[in-house]
């Protein structure tokens, strides 16, 4: 990342600079060139900062307003600053790929999932899903395991996990991931009542999750709830496409 190594090598040349004309010793040189990366990269960043949030809340009002395909350019126009921007590219691909899947274009969203950022917890669960729903459930299960040590406290994210294990008759390893997350979550009902499904030998419901477990893909919402939007807060439905 270019920022970082440039803000190494002037704090580097700052620090250094003075050993070498006989100004200060090895020691404070080495401090010195600590405290400039340190002043310069919150200076670097904060300049970063009003770029991008500015466009980070255009992007937010396209949304909002329904212009997919409006966020989605504005989300690529922001791609080269992940070069200055360590972690931006991960976190704007996970963005673009669910922008991708919600306005029906699935293969443009898997190819971005795949390369979106661990930590972004919602793009990592939506990829296991889709790849779920393909029927790749070990890949599935290998994305959900390393998305859940970053969303510890993410109960659908848990919750998604043990549903595919039990799905794939792996019902104690299901029982084990919920009962995992209640201890640190133990407040939260939709999982604690699953757990108790699950050593009840029943199966689990999601139905506690409401549109943002429907939305997803791995079941069709009961018809008692009516016609219920497939895009989650923040997105209007697309149009349906015709023929």
């Amino acid at each position: 990342m270019y920022s970082v190594f440039i803000t190494l090598a002037i704090a580097l040349l700052a620090g250094f600079s003075g050993t070498l004309l006989d100004w200060w010793g090895w020691g404070w040189a080495i401090l010195f060139s600590v405290v400039a990366f340190a002043a310069l990269w919150i200076l670097l960043q904060r300049r970063m900062g009003t770029v991008l949030y500015p466009a980070m809340e255009r992007v937010r009002a396209q949304m909002e307003a329904g212009h997919f395909d409006a966020a989605m350019q504005s989300l690529e126009a922001l791609l080269p600053y992940g070069k200055w921007i360590p972690l931006l590219t991960g976190q704007l691909q996970a963005q673009m790929g669910m922008l991708a899947w919600h306005g029906q274009d699935k293969d443009k969203a898997l190819a971005l999932l795949e390369k979106s950022s661990v930590r972004a917890s919602d793009a990592r669960l939506l990829l296991a899903c889709i790849l779920y729903s393909k029927g790749d459930s070990k890949r599935a299960l290998a994305v959900l395991q390393v998305a859940a040590m970053v969303g510890k406290k993410h109960a659908l994210l848990h919750n998604t996990w043990a549903w595919i294990l039990h799905k794939s008759e792996r019902s104690e390893e299901a029982q084990t991931v919920l009962a995992n997350f209640c201890k640190r979550n133990p407040n939260d009902q939709p999982s604690k009542d699953n757990l108790l499904r699950l050593q009840n030998r029943t199966r689990m419901t999601m139905q506690g999750f409401g549109m943002q477990w429907y939305v997803l893909g791995l079941e069709h919402p009961p018809q008692a709830m009516g016609q219920m939007r497939r895009a989650p807060k923040g997105f209007r439905e697309p149009p349906k496409r015709s023929g």
